[in-house]
Protein backbone atom coordinates (compact mmCIF):
# COMPACT_ATOMS: atom_id res chain seq x y z
CA UNK A 1 0.00 0.00 0.00
CA UNK A 2 1.50 3.55 -0.96
CA UNK A 3 1.97 6.00 1.51
CA UNK A 4 -0.91 8.26 -0.23
CA UNK A 5 -3.26 5.41 0.24
CA UNK A 6 -2.74 4.62 3.25
CA UNK A 7 -3.17 8.31 4.61
CA UNK A 8 -5.97 8.85 2.89
CA UNK A 9 -7.59 5.56 4.78
CA UNK A 10 -6.23 6.33 7.93
CA UNK A 11 -6.45 9.73 8.37
CA UNK A 12 -10.54 10.19 8.39
CA UNK A 13 -10.53 7.74 11.00
CA UNK A 14 -8.07 9.21 13.41
CA UNK A 15 -9.94 12.82 12.16
CA UNK A 16 -13.43 10.78 13.69
CA UNK A 17 -11.42 9.17 16.08
CA UNK A 18 -10.36 13.34 17.52
CA UNK A 19 -13.67 14.98 16.72
CA UNK A 20 -15.80 15.80 19.91
CA UNK A 21 -18.79 12.75 20.53
CA UNK A 22 -22.10 13.85 20.29
CA UNK A 23 -24.39 12.97 24.05
CA UNK A 24 -24.77 9.23 23.47
CA UNK A 25 -27.05 9.23 26.77
CA UNK A 26 -29.10 12.53 28.62
CA UNK A 27 -26.24 14.03 30.60
CA UNK A 28 -26.22 13.68 34.47
CA UNK A 29 -28.34 15.74 36.40
CA UNK A 30 -32.50 15.10 37.62
CA UNK A 31 -34.11 12.45 35.84
CA UNK A 32 -37.51 13.35 35.25
CA UNK A 33 -40.34 10.42 34.42
CA UNK A 34 -40.89 10.81 30.55
CA UNK A 35 -43.96 12.45 29.87
CA UNK A 36 -45.77 12.96 26.30
CA UNK A 37 -42.97 11.19 24.38
CA UNK A 38 -40.14 13.35 25.81
CA UNK A 39 -37.62 13.62 29.23
CA UNK A 40 -36.90 16.34 30.91
CA UNK A 41 -33.17 16.20 32.21
CA UNK A 42 -32.87 18.87 34.81
CA UNK A 43 -28.76 20.18 34.77
CA UNK A 44 -28.89 23.06 36.96
CA UNK A 45 -30.98 24.93 39.32
CA UNK A 46 -33.74 25.12 41.62
CA UNK A 47 -36.86 23.64 39.35
CA UNK A 48 -38.86 20.79 39.67
CA UNK A 49 -40.21 17.78 36.74
CA UNK A 50 -43.58 19.40 36.62
CA UNK A 51 -42.75 22.84 36.32
CA UNK A 52 -39.99 21.94 33.85
CA UNK A 53 -42.50 19.45 31.94
CA UNK A 54 -44.85 22.50 31.88
CA UNK A 55 -42.14 24.82 30.25
CA UNK A 56 -40.98 22.35 27.92
CA UNK A 57 -44.81 21.50 26.71
CA UNK A 58 -44.95 24.98 25.68
CA UNK A 59 -41.50 24.72 23.05
CA UNK A 60 -42.64 24.58 18.77
CA UNK A 61 -40.64 22.48 17.78
CA UNK A 62 -41.57 23.35 14.42
CA UNK A 63 -40.93 27.42 15.60
CA UNK A 64 -38.02 29.36 15.45
CA UNK A 65 -34.85 28.25 16.47
CA UNK A 66 -34.28 30.05 19.64
CA UNK A 67 -38.06 30.59 21.64
CA UNK A 68 -38.52 32.79 24.88
CA UNK A 69 -40.72 30.40 27.29
CA UNK A 70 -41.79 32.54 30.64
CA UNK A 71 -37.82 32.89 32.12
CA UNK A 72 -36.18 30.42 29.63
CA UNK A 73 -34.63 30.46 26.23
CA UNK A 74 -34.95 27.35 24.73
CA UNK A 75 -33.25 26.44 21.44
CA UNK A 76 -32.95 23.18 19.50
CA UNK A 77 -30.46 20.45 18.96
CA UNK A 78 -28.39 19.57 16.26
CA UNK A 79 -27.03 16.40 14.71
CA UNK A 80 -24.05 17.08 17.29
CA UNK A 81 -26.00 17.35 20.05
CA UNK A 82 -28.34 13.92 19.35
CA UNK A 83 -30.46 13.06 21.20
CA UNK A 84 -31.01 15.78 22.92
CA UNK A 85 -34.23 17.99 21.09
CA UNK A 86 -33.94 20.97 22.88
CA UNK A 87 -32.43 22.71 25.68
CA UNK A 88 -33.99 25.79 27.88
CA UNK A 89 -31.96 28.06 30.03
CA UNK A 90 -33.39 30.83 32.37
CA UNK A 91 -32.33 34.10 32.68
CA UNK A 92 -32.97 34.29 36.01
CA UNK A 93 -30.37 34.24 39.69
CA UNK A 94 -30.84 30.41 40.14
CA UNK A 95 -29.64 29.91 36.03
CA UNK A 96 -31.88 26.71 35.67
CA UNK A 97 -31.63 24.84 32.75
CA UNK A 98 -32.89 21.19 31.47
CA UNK A 99 -32.72 19.49 28.41
CA UNK A 100 -35.42 17.64 26.64
CA UNK A 101 -34.49 14.39 24.97
CA UNK A 102 -36.76 11.14 23.50
CA UNK A 103 -38.96 9.43 25.83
Amino acid sequence: MSLKALITTTLPLVALAMAPSAVAQPPGGSHCPPRDGQSVVITVGDIDCVTAADFAAQYDPNGDKYQQIGPFTCYSGNAMTAPLIFQCVADTEDHAEFGVYPG
